[in-house]
């Protein structure tokens, strides 16, 4: 009999392993794993993937996990403390080659035995791969009966080498054995070398993939020519090899244009790039003027994307966060730009600008039809001098055709380069600047010295190698330039990120006099790429060396006696970064204070791991030429402390000693930010918690860091986002992209808010200025000083009046200039003057009520565009207030002018009152807010423009309830605040810069009233400005900004998104604009779109967003991968966003968060309203309507409380009038739940037992389905797959008494394969799906025939045999007691869960 050999699935992707993935590693360890690596049980597997720097999962193609890995930086030996293992390994095993830097060890490794040594040298690789300062993996086995991890497979770990313990009188067979891989045995380098003739065979194809001008301009063999022609260049070519082909190529120049970058970068913490003995020395500009200069506002060419070329550049620029502005100086001053170095050339005079050069080359490409044979001599010597790495895109072309077409624009506009210089001189001398910013631009820091840097001016690498091949290129680069200790290479600012990156610096450009528009440039040094780093614990002897890194940094000697400090202290402790044994940095750690507070206020577990393992960051700080190795230094930081999680906390409004400026942390871009939880008070009257739950003195943002995060990269995305507007929409798309998912691994370092008013928060805020802007949505005063706004986003007080797309950047008032690469408008509406575009308005409403409207044809000689009028000017006792700082900003206006005119004719009195216009809820909230401020309610007149005379106007109150709009009558009549209905302004009368008197119009009156100061509350629209520049444009606007399914609009570099856009109509889409849904889902739903676009790493599905086929290798050995690159990751164990997840089709995204307003109305009644999403109908359409489910309201002293559930049940609507405070987020998160979750409310209601709803919905119980975790929970359980329980008995939240392993039956047993009445057979078990889609099927087949609430007797009776079948009550119990068990910090009143119920 014949046996059949069974060949396993091939191998497929890595990722990073999940906690979910716990119960399936199980079943892969077997004893000899288990004994060596100390694993008893599934708890052990959670605790390493929790705790390890890498976890990592083999797959094969069928998404099956396959083999596991988990790898620490120190070795498994308990008895040795983590800190000083290197010691032990030196001393017993004499391998000195191990250091904390180039080692880690495995902590468990463990595969199916089918697969044999490919799977775990496949493992291995993809660390090394994924961290390349990694040379060597350990792993030590303490069982000597079992060191083959699967019996009889010795040749599945051929790739260790075992290492023996040398110690005397102790035979070495009866000790620990180290077992260790090294780099070149697993993952060999390629290699490289120079290049010479014949490689230009393989390098051009390479390049070729990224662009064809190269070749077509230069021929096939540009490559040899500067090769063999010309030895004596400076440019250097290296390649590196495989099977003897070149498959990747980095050309490195020594020729940079030091003074063009000292203009514009701050080269300061580099010394300039030159060896120089005084960094710090300037020299005299004028001392250094050539003989050679030019003006630069002729011709905008390929020099342009070159700032470490020889050429100059023509425009002042400006291009990441910490920079706001590009301002335009005196011509004069800003045109004249002077440079020293003369390009050699053999055709070239000595004395000739090398801006000549350029021209000679551009006249010679316009000449398309004559052929020309370029010699290597003709190549411009800037153009294959690009600053600028060639990566891979698919979709547009690579970098280099980007840089070809710079070159043909140059064409195009050479024949206008003489009108270009008559209209330049004709231009103002000077312009005005914003505020804020000043119009000096001082002269850059010029250093001496020789050089000390070289060029990357371009690097490719063949389709079928990965990238980060180019790591071993960088270092063979050091050595063939032994003198210069820095590698530069500069981008442009929209080039997307690539692995080469992670081992440069980006350098701060300076704020003015930027002369590369949207240019980045990086830095790598020497004894980063090459170097030895480590760091250990302070000592008295390195006073002296922390005195020099912290002399120019602010309270130096504050930081300097807290370090000393350290030495005496038992809470404190002090570390010392080093690089090569040279002091670098410091970090000083403390304990954190209030840890349970902090953790339960912002989105982090309740509990430490282990008490006592959080640390805060007092100060800490690094060399940024190492800033590449930060989050190793981090990781070592937790290594050799005590701690589990760093935090480091920033008050960005704190003053005095918590002033952001004396918190110095250069550390903080390799920590994750962490998202602020909604504030829940304390319902359950238990005193533990009001230490948990109060709010702090003054709003922190906190950072943090646990060992998972130090493995992963720090991408840096220096793509230049513009946002214009700090909307809700604004600040959710800016919040999702600082704090959102992906922080953990991305950083966006290049956007900029453009605002008038900056972020809508005061520092100090008025009581009164607090009452007057309604609550909407969850950006209060306190959240937004939780999120580090300020230290991500460059915010820019400025109003935006032209966008100039063909040049990508838009014009401020009064003067600057904001160059983008991606512009995304969120404008928002706001209130606007009474005359807002008063002549187009009426000629509109002209149109509509039927007269003829007057056209001129375009060829007619009387044909004018029509311009939008300037928004007119603003007097001083007119208030629009549309935002906390405008509120806070008006109160205190009309204090002073109360004050100033006090003993004038002019003075506030009954006869001449604060007049307060409008007919919307901010109209109640602005009256509340005077009388807080101390006006008494005669001096206050209110004027109601409702309804409105528009018959087309549904005259609904801005409540929608009859009886909220009563009661507040009722007490705007009670408090005698003087009233006028049905009155509309037609004009006022102006004394100098005031409003003197208001003309109003009745249905039967012409009043004059006498106007002290006026808030106006009328016309709500978009920004003059804003409207002036979107339609100068082009872009298309019709009633708001018309945007696509995607938020896009006819610029592919222009997004609009919020209340001030509408669909375009091909989508038929009109009720669902962005004005009739929550605006914070919009905006980060526009993050999401940009995060699919920005984002480096592969997001989504694999099997949808895998490269194509003929591109991927057999599998992948990498853990990591960006856009091109062969791997990919899963972003689950990362980020929960997901696009397109609606469960039915739409054109247009579908948003479900509901609507909700929240105010303090007049006589201190407190107001709430939640509603779903959508245009909203009148009550009394709404309760026309059939099937509209159950209405419950109670009314106790006055307090009113409405609640709506809908037709199944849930929450649908919240209406609250109360004279007591209350808390709004207690109240929305009621919304959208069914009333089942507040034990049987409909049923309890109905008999009387609940009387005030305000008091039923505080009860201690209810405490924890408040918390923001509850919510996490339900998600948890919409998600759990019903296939099988075993996924969910045995996952994250096992207790300590589980059984064994051994104990616990097979988990793949189908639950509803034992149930028949299930209605699913066995093989339909697996592929049930989710809770929530097997819901949402049942809802799709509800009948017709229904009884109540539209839920059928059928129905019910299916999902109930089904919820039977597969367990529901044990499922839900089972993650109800996972979520107490985990929140019992926050929930002490309710009982400890036990383990049975799991």
């Amino acid at each position: 009999m014949v046996s059949r050999i069974v060949r396993p699935p091939p191998l497929g992707r890595l990722r990073l392993a999940r906690v979910d993935d716990a119960p399936i590693i199980m079943e892969l360890v077997n004893q000899s794993m288990a004994e060596n690596f100390r694993i008893h049980d599934t708890s052990n597997i959670v605790d390493l993937i929790e705790n390890c720097v890498l976890s990592i999962c083999q797959l094969d193609i069928n998404e099956a996990i396959v083999a596991f890995l988990a790898a620490k930086d120190y070795p498994l030996i308990p008895a040795v403390h983590p800190k000083d293992w290197e010691n032990y390994i030196w001393t017993k095993y004499k391998s000195i080659e191990l250091n904390a830097r180039n080692t880690l060890f495995l902590h468990l490794l463990c595969w199916d035995p089918i697969y044999n040594r490919d799977v775990v040298d496949n493992l291995l690789k993809s660390i090394f791969m994924h961290d390349p300062y990694v040379h060597h993996i350990g792993m030590v086995k303490c069982i000597l009966n079992n060191l083959l991890l699967v019996p009889g497979q010795s040749r599945s770990e051929a790739s260790f080498r075992r290492v023996q313990v040398i110690e005397r009188g102790v035979p070495g067979d009866q000790l620990s054995i180290l077992f260790i891989a090294d780099r070149q045995e697993v993952s060999p380098r390629l290699r490289i070398r120079r290049a010479v003739e014949e490689d230009n065979d393989d390098i051009v194809p390479i390049i070729e993939r990224h662009s064809e001008r190269l070749r077509q301009t230069y021929g096939e063999f540009y490559v040899s020519e500067l090769i063999a022609r010309h030895p004596e260049s400076d440019r250097v070519l290296l390649v590196c090899e495989d099977k003897e082909l070149a498959v990747g190529v980095m050309c490195l120049n020594t020729q940079i244009n030091y003074e063009a970058l000292e203009e514009s970068f701050e080269l300061s913490p580099f010394a300039g790039l030159r060896h120089v003995n005084d960094p710090y020395h300037k020299r005299n500009r004028k001392a250094d003027i050539s003989t050679v200069s030019f003006t630069t506002t002729t011709v905008y060419n390929v020099a342009d994307s070159m700032p470490g070329s020889n050429d100059t550049n023509t425009r002042s620029r400006n291009t990441t966060a910490t920079t706001g502005v590009t301002l335009v100086f005196d011509e004069v001053e800003s045109n004249q730009i002077y440079i020293e170095y003369v390009p050699e050339s053999t055709n070239k005079d000595a004395t000739s600008p090398a801006f000549n050069g350029h021209i000679d080359i551009l006249n010679l490409l316009e000449d398309e039809d004559e052929e020309l044979e370029f010699d290597i001599v003709n190549i411009d010597t800037d153009l294959l001098r690009v600053p600028q790495i060639l990566t891979y895109d698919n979709t547009d072309g690579g970098l280099a055709d980007s840089i070809m077409n710079k070159l043909d624009d140059t064409v195009k506009h050479n024949k206008e380069l003489t009108l270009v210089e008559d209209k330049s001189s004709k231009k103002e001398k000077s312009k005005k600047q914003i505020a804020s910013v000043s119009t000096y631009a001082p002269d850059p820091v010029r250093y001496l010295g020789t050089s000390n840097a070289f060029l990357l001016e371009l690097f490719a690498m063949h389709v079928d190698y990965d990238e980060r091949y180019g790591f071993d290129m960088l270092e063979v680069a050091f050595e063939l330039f032994p003198k210069c200790d820095y590698c530069i290479m500069c981008l442009p600012s929209s080039h997307p990120p690539f692995p080469l990156l992670e081992h440069f610096t980006l350098v701060t450009p300076h704020s003015t006099r930027m002369r590369f528009i949207n240019e980045t440039l990086y830095v790598a040094h020497v004894n980063s790429v090459r170097g030895n780093v480590r760091l250990r614990p302070g000592e008295a002897s390195d006073m002296q060396y922390i005195g020099d890194i912290l002399e120019h940094t602010p309270r130096a000697q504050t930081l300097l006696e807290l370090f000393e400090s350290t030495f005496s202290s038992s809470t404190l402790s002090s570390y010392v970064l080093l690089s090569q044994n040279q002091p670098i940095g410091m970090v000083i750690l403390g304990p954190l204070e209030d840890g349970t507070a902090v953790r339960t206020q912002y989105d982090l577990e309740a509990e430490p791991r282990r008490p006592g393992t959080d640390a805060t960051v007092l100060a800490g700080v690094m060399s940024p030429t190492l800033e590449p190795h930060g989050r190793w230094y981090m990781r070592d930081l937790l290594r050799q402390s005590q701690y589990s999680s760093l935090f480091w906390i920033c008050r960005l409004f704190g003053r005095g000693d918590m002033c952001p400026s004396r918190n110095l942390m250069s550390l903080t871009g390799h920590m994750v930010p962490v998202h602020p939880r909604r504030s829940v008070p304390n319902i359950s009257g238990n005193k533990d918690l009001d230490k948990i739950f109060q709010d702090v003195s003054i709003p922190f943002a906190l950072w943090v860091i646990e060992r998972p995060l130090t493995s992963l990269p720090k991408v840096y995305v220096n793509t230049s986002i513009v946002v214009v507007g700090a909307s809700r929409t604004g600040l959710a798309f800016l919040e999702t992209l600082i704090t959102g998912p992906t922080a953990q691994y991305l950083t966006f370092s290049n956007i900029t808010l453009v605002s008038e008013h900056g972020l809508p928060t005061v520092v100090e805020c008025l009581k009164a200025a607090d009452i007057c802007v309604p609550q909407e949505g969850r950006y209060s005063d306190r959240y937004l000083k939780s999120i580090p706004f300020y230290f991500y986003v460059d915010v820019i007080s400025a109003v935006m009046v032209q966008i100039d797309r063909q040049k990508k950047c838009i014009h401020l008032k009064g003067g600057g200039v904001k160059y983008y690469d991606e512009l995304v408008l969120t404008c928002g509406q706001q209130f606007q003057h009474p005359d807002y575009l008063k002549e187009s308005l009426e000629l509109v409403q002209e149109v509509e009520e039927g007269k003829p409207c007057d056209r001129i044809l375009m060829d007619d000689p009387k044909y004018h565009p029509d311009r939008v009028p300037p928004p007119p000017d603003m007097l001083e006792n007119l208030m629009l207030i549309n935002s906390l700082f405008e509120a806070n900003m008006s109160m205190r206006k009309l204090m002073r002018l109360i004050s100033e005119s006090k003993d004038t004719d002019l003075c506030l009195s009954e006869n001449n009152q604060v007049v307060v216009y409008g007919e919307c809820l901010e109209v109640y909230s602005c009256i509340a807010a005077l009388l807080e401020l101390g006006l008494a309610a005669s001096m206050i007149a209110f004027v109601e423009p409702f309804p409105s005379e528009d018959n087309s106007v549904m005259r609904v109150n801005c409540f929608n309830n009859e009886t909220v709009d009563q009661r507040v009558q009722a007490n705007l009549d009670q408090l005698g605040v003087r009233v006028f209905r049905r009155c509309t302004l037609s004009s006022w009368r102006q004394r100098d810069s005031r409003v003197v008197s208001l003309n109003l119009m009745s249905p039967l009156h012409a009043i004059k009233l006498p106007c002290f100061a006026l808030f106006y509350y009328g016309i709500k629209a978009i920004d003059v400005n804003a409207f002036k520049a979107i339609n100068a444009c082009g872009l298309v606007y019709e009633g708001g900004v018309v945007v696509g399914a995607a938020m896009d609009t006819i610029d592919a570099h222009v997004r609009a998104a919020g209340p001030a856009t509408c669909y375009s109509r091909r989508l038929h889409a009109a009720g669902l604009n962005h004005v009739h849904y929550c605006s914070e889902d919009v905006g980060e739903a526009l993050a999401m779109f940009f995060l699919r676009k920005l984002d480096p790493f592969v997001i989504g599905n694999p099997q949808v967003d895998r490269t194509a086929s003929e591109l991927l290798p057999r599998y992948s050995s990498s853990l990591l991968a960006y856009k091109g690159s062969h791997a990919s990751i899963d972003k689950s164990s990362i980020t929960r966003i997901s696009l397109g997840s609606q469960r039915r089709w739409q054109p247009v995204m579908k948003f479900e968060s509901p609507i909700v307003q929240c105010a303090t109305v007049l006589g201190q009644l407190y107001y709430l309203k939640i509603r779903k999403p959508g245009p909203e109908l009148p009550m009394e359409v709404q309760l026309s309507l059939s099937r509209q489910g159950h209405t419950l309201i109670t009314d106790v002293e006055g307090n009113y409380f409405r609640l709506q559930l809908n037709a199944l049940h849930r929450v649908e609507a919240i209406t609250c009038l109360s004279k007591k405070s209350f808390s709004s987020e207690i109240l929305s998160q009621l919304y959208g739940k069914h009333e089942s979750f507040f034990n049987k409310l409909l049923a309890r209601f109905e008999l009387g037992e609940i009387v005030d709803l305000y008091s039923f919905f505080t009860q201690p119980w209810m405490g924890a389905l408040y918390q923001e975790t509850f919510d996490e929970l339900l998600r948890d359980i919409n998600e759990q797959d019903v296939g099988t329980v075993y996924d969910l008995v045995k996952s994250r939240f096992t207790f300590e008494d589980e059984k064994p392993k051994s104990a616990v039956t097979s988990g793949h047993s189908s639950v509803c394969s034992k149930v028949p009445s299930c209605g699913f057979g066995p093989k339909e078990a697996r592929n049930l799906g989710t809770f929530r889609s097997i819901i949402d099927r049942f809802l799709a087949r509800t009948s017709s025939a229904q009884r109540e609430c539209g839920q059928g007797e059928a129905t019910r009776g299916e999902a109930r045999a089904f919820w039977n079948a597969v367990g529901g009550d044990s499922i839900v119990v089972s993650h109800l007691t996972r979520y107490l068990g985990s929140n019992t910090v926050t929930n002490p009143h309710y009982a400890k869960p036990s383990p049975e119920f799991i």
